[in-house]
């Protein structure tokens, strides 16, 4: 699973390909550690070439979301596609972590802080 990482306009976007799963979940929270630790306000995470999301991966996200709302950070998904978007909504995720269509509308998001 690979992650690309950048930042536009003062947010840390991760663009992540592949599965993200119980095997990926080591990768993902490296990735989510550099990101607290760069006291990023706002982490989005692009899903829009994800295939397959796990109930690990719901977790991942949860948890990441926590941790970063404990630093007074925003955490937002964008682009899931079909099959990831059924599973996100199944696990309530979008009422947990805003879902946006693109990079350019999560990052209009007011940061709380």
């Amino acid at each position: 699973m690979p992650i690309m990482e950048h930042v536009h306009d003062g947010v840390m976007v991760l663009k992540i390909s592949g599965s993200l799963n119980f095997y990926s979940r080591k990768t993902f929270q490296a990735v989510m550690r550099n990101a607290e630790r760069a006291r990023f306000d706002h982490v989005i995470v692009n899903l829009r070439e994800v295939d397959y999301l796990d109930s690990v991966a719901i977790g991942l996200l949860a948890l990441a979301q926590a941790r970063l709302a404990l630093k007074g950070a925003v955490l937002s998904l964008i682009g899931p596609q079909s099959k990831a978007k059924d599973i996100l909504e199944m696990a309530n995720i979008p009422k947990l972590i805003p879902i946006y269509s693109t990079e350019e509308e999560a990052i209009g998001l007011e940061v709380a802080g």
